[in-house]
């Protein structure tokens, strides 16, 4: 009896060493992936000014959505200038589109499938007064929490920040301002 107390006891003890280590090195885990974006350097691919963006596009089921900003700074569609277009929503768009950093590159990739390049889900392009840019987007990594991008027909592939791959997701139809009538008349007599 007094043996398997012992046992009962060293066991216990393992067992809470066991829990405690785990717990420990989770925590440890999770701390070091919060600092790793940090500590990241990278490669910058894109360091501008929203406001230097003088024109970009992307593609939306199979719609190729493009936009210039005028000379007063307001953003129309190139296929319709007439359109009342939400300005925030092509702000925050150009927004994205100004300082990407690569958080890992891996290059002379034979294989742009694994990385959902070989057809991408977008391509984005943007001009300022002095360059031209355009990156391909793939497959999201949830685990890094990374798209893969390339230039076209490039095989060298980038890991950038999900916020890139993300609110490019509107046709031109829900860009533009909801009408009002304003004419302040309820139409009750």
């Amino acid at each position: 009896m007094k043996k398997q107390r012992k046992q009962l006891i060293i066991l216990v003890i393992l067992l809470a060493a066991l829990a405690a280590g785990y717990f420990g090195l989770t925590g440890y885990n999770r701390r070091q992936q919060e600092r790793e974006p940090e500590q990241a350097q990278g490669e910058v691919l894109t360091d501008i000014a929203a406001d230097d963006i003088q024109r970009f596009s992307y593609e939306f089921n199979g719609e190729v959505c493009s936009f210039e900003r005028t000379p007063e700074g307001l953003w129309i569609s190139s296929a319709d200038s007439s359109l009342n277009l939400i300005q925030s929503r092509l702000d925050a768009m150009a927004e994205k589109l100004t300082g990407i950093t690569a958080q890992s590159i891996i290059t002379d990739v034979t294989d742009m499938s694994q990385y959902g390049l070989e057809q991408p889900s977008n391509i984005l392009r943007w001009e300022t007064a002095q360059a031209s840019y355009a990156y391909c987007i793939g497959d999201y990594n949830s685990l890094a929490k990374v798209y893969y991008i390339c230039e076209p027909d490039s095989h060298t592939v980038y890991a950038v920040t999900a916020s890139l791959g993300t609110g490019f997701d509107y046709s031109l139809e829900e860009l533009v301002e909801e009408e009002s009538d304003g004419s302040g008349e309820s139409g009750v007599e």
